[in-house]
């Protein structure tokens, strides 16, 4: 009899909980818009409008058009870009610029037109008789290795005339499953998993700081496999022919007393045969924290900063030009 009750206990129990679970993620998805965050809509946009191809790789899902995504709307073309459609083949008298990158490339947060590729290629158009295409390759959470992958898989049948590769100092990191069952499904754990996780930073684990600098670190996994991926990155435009421009974009958290000037001093030196620019010296270091911002709580690039790359790529590309 005992044993009954216990058991009648557990079974209630379980179904209660269940059925606070199932209330609160009701609740958190009919309030989302008000209680919406980074962390969300960057897994919103993950769930949405990405698809897993193999071993981690994943690229924007093609022909998705996910709207109002951290106050923008993302639309993907045919072939996975967040651009104007283009076939692989390069129309007569085009010069063609594939750019490679990350979120910050793909433009998080910030209207199309005024994505720093769009942005080039409306000032290189107003140059003369020549037709540029600036190709904006970004994809959310992207890294080199992302980067290289998608080059070989995707990038070299546009048949690019110039490859600019926008790094990022997480770059270094190595490809890991991103979802599963829960994650996929809940914005219930996912809101408790992001929490989680600010907490765990906050009292547990190293800062931003201190785990961007562990990605360099003299004998770790991510170092050696980023000096591979930038030999080979090498390799590929040196056996096509194509120049390669190496654009480094600055983490924002603190420009006033950056802490990873010896990341960028160690990536130029990697990439020290090929163009660089170190988009570090253009931005304005003594301006109030967060101007350069997307959000309050995201350091990703506003409208702002994302026309200090351009108008800086754009300068270093006539000068390069005429030389």
């Amino acid at each position: 009899m005992r044993k009954r009750k216990l058991l009648s206990n557990l079974a209630l129990s379980l179904v209660t909980v269940l059925a606070f679970l199932f209330l609160s993620e009701l609740t958190l998805r009919f309030f989302y818009p008000v209680i919406k965050s980074y962390d969300l809509e960057m897994w919103r946009y993950s769930l949405s409008g990405k698809i897993l191809i193999k071993n981690n790789f994943h690229e924007n899902k093609p022909n998705s058009y996910l709207k109002n995504i951290y106050g923008v709307d993302i639309k993907i073309n045919s072939k996975g870009l967040r651009d104007y459609e283009y076939d692989y083949s390069k129309p007569s008298g085009v010069y063609r610029i594939l750019v490679l990158g990350d979120s910050l490339t793909l433009g998080w947060g910030v209207p199309f037109e005024y994505t720093y590729p769009k942005y080039l290629e409306k000032m290189l158009n107003e140059t003369g008789n020549i037709k540029y295409q600036v190709i904006n390759a970004g994809v959310g959470n992207y890294n080199l290795q992302s980067e290289v992958m998608f080059l070989k898989k995707e990038g070299l049948k546009y048949n690019p005339d110039m490859i600019i590769l926008g790094y990022f100092v997480n770059d270094a990191e190595i490809l890991r499953p991103t979802l599963y069952f829960l994650n996929r499904h809940s914005y219930l754990y996912t809101y408790i998993w992001s929490k989680f996780n600010i907490l765990k930073a906050k009292f547990f684990k190293k800062n931003y700081k201190e785990y961007y600098q562990s990605l360099y670190k003299k004998g770790s996994k991510t170092k050696e496999q980023f000096e591979a991926l930038a030999e080979e990155l090498k390799q590929i435009v040196r056996e096509k022919n194509i120049p390669l421009l190496v654009l480094l974009l600055p983490e924002l958290h603190n420009l006033k007393e950056y802490a990873f000037e010896d990341i960028h001093a160690y990536v130029r030196n990697i990439f020290k045969d090929c163009p660089i620019i170190d988009m570090l010296s253009y931005f304005d270091r003594n301006l109030p924290f967060g101007f350069y911002w997307v959000s309050k709580e995201d350091p990703h690039y506003n409208q702002k900063a994302h026309k200090i790359v351009s108008e800086n790529l754009f300068l270093t590309l006539m000068k390069l030009k005429n030389n």
